[in-house]
This record gives structure tokens, C-alpha cells and sequence, in this order.
């Protein structure tokens, strides 16, 4: 599916960019900002386990590790470990193939409407909201691309 291709070369150029950046910078809020990157990742990730499974109410009960620091409304507490970051990197990586599976026993035949908050559109299906994850994710990864620019990255 075209759409997962797209997820995946979002996330796989996020985490690449993780792996090149100091933990310093990744923790470091830019001036005027409430977020940072590693936040930003953690968010693209965590988002996309909670619309797929949660919001679609095919899994309500999906237990999505770091989801309490990095959901909608969260900011950094306290700065990311190392191995915090190893755990959302595994957490990108694996995101397609837990959809896929799901997808292959037949799980999203009926999913709970939801109308966005970023682009306040409903969504209806499994493909809409693949798509929507897909939107979501390149919102944040180019929010973590600007900073890595504000922060002088190389």
C-alpha cells in the first residue's frame, strides 16, 4: 500500500536524523518553542499507535508504551534517556508491520468515525486514517527538521 511506503520513509528519515543528533540537542527546547525534537518524534509515534488502533476503537485497550509522555497535549517533563529514544525508534520501526497484521486478520472491516483535529476532516476507513497518519507524521518530522535548523545542527 502506497500509504504505508509513505509513513515509512517518514519515520525512517526521522529516526535517522535521531541517530545523527546529539541527546543534548534532541532534549534542548528551542527559544519560543514548547516541544522539542525528540518530543516531536515521540509524538509522530505514539499518534500514530493511538489513531489507528485507539481512536478507531478496533483496539481500545492497545497499550501504547511512552503514550502518557509524548500524547496530544504533553510537553518534555524531564529530558529523553537514550534508551527512551531506542524504544521509540523500535516503536517507528515496527508501526507498519503491527497495522499490517491487524489489517491481515480482518480487524479494521469497521472502524468509529473521527473527525480530526489538525485538518478537522472526518475519517471513515482504515485507508483514510493511514493517510491522516501519514499527514500527521510529516507535520512533526518537519517540525523536527526546522529545529534541527534553529538549533544550528549539522
Amino acid at each position: 500500500m502506497y500509504t504505508f511506503n509513505i509513513i515509512d520513509s517518514i519515520r525512517q528519515k526521522a529516526i535517522t536524523l535521531i541517530k545523527a543528533t546529539p541527546l543534548e540537542t534532541l532534549n534542548q527546547v528551542p527559544a519560543g518553542f514548547n516541544n522539542n525534537i525528540i518530543w516531536n518524534f515521540g509524538h509522530l509515534v505514539v499518534s500514530g499507535y493511538g489513531l489507528v488502533f485507539k481512536v478507531t476503537q478496533v483496539d481500545p485497550g492497545f497499550i501504547i508504551p511512552l503514550y502518557e509522555r509524548y500524547k496530544k497535549g504533553s510537553k518534555p517533563a524531564a529530558p529523553a534517556t537514550q534508551q527512551e529514544i531506542d524504544e521509540l525508534i523500535a516503536l517507528a520501526s515496527n508501526f507498519t508491520l503491527a497495522v499490517k497484521e491487524a489489517l491481515d486478520a480482518n480487524r479494521f472491516q469497521e472502524i468509529t468515525m473521527y473527525t480530526t483535529d489538525t485538518f478537522g476532516v472526518p475519517v471513515t476507513t482504515i485507508e483514510e486514517m493511514l493517510i491522516t497518519v501519514a499527514a500527521h507524521d510529516t507535520l512533526h518530522w518537519q517540525a523536527m527538521r526546522d529545529y534541527t535548523r534553529i538549533l544550528n545542527v549539522k
